[in-house]
């Protein structure tokens, strides 16, 4: 698959222009913190950029490990961005999944994928939500 390297909106605009023939195209932003508020003001500046030439979804990604005071510190932070669909990492890395429930109700936001391991794209999922019921009241 082809893929190109951008770092500013007109890189992204030309990358996006050059792959407008294919139906899906994905973007990996870098993991920056969200407390670092130049880095978000210029992933936010990309964001509305792409958002100009095609249609959009924007994903969340946020490890089922972070505590829960920080999750919403997160999630905050980027809803101030943009809207988003939410995708829970390191399922296999705990076995308490109650911030996936908390999450889902402070934000309203889809929770759309899950990972279990290091093997990606393998193990990515859709969500599961009767999977993560039955482990937050203990059923098999």
């Amino acid at each position: 698959m082809p893929f190109r390297v951008v770092y500013t909106a007109d890189d992204l605009k030309t990358a996006l222009d050059e792959f407008k023939e294919h139906d899906y195209i994905f973007v990996d932003t870098a993991g920056y913190s969200p407390k670092d508020k130049e880095k978000r003001d210029e992933m936010k500046h990309i964001l509305d950029a792409a958002k100009e030439i095609t249609e959009i979804e924007t994903y969340l990604v946020l490890s089922v490990t972070t505590k829960y005071r920080d999750l919403l510190a997160i999630c905050d932070t980027y809803k101030e961005m943009d809207s988003y669909k939410i995708v829970f990492t390191k399922l296999d890395e705990t076995s308490a999944f109650g911030n996936i429930y908390n999450i889902r109700l402070y934000t309203g936001a889809e929770i759309s994928y899950t990972t279990d391991g290091q093997d990606v794209p393998d193990d990515i999922e859709a969500f599961n939500p009767q999977y993560i019921v039955k482990s937050i009241l203990g059923g098999s």
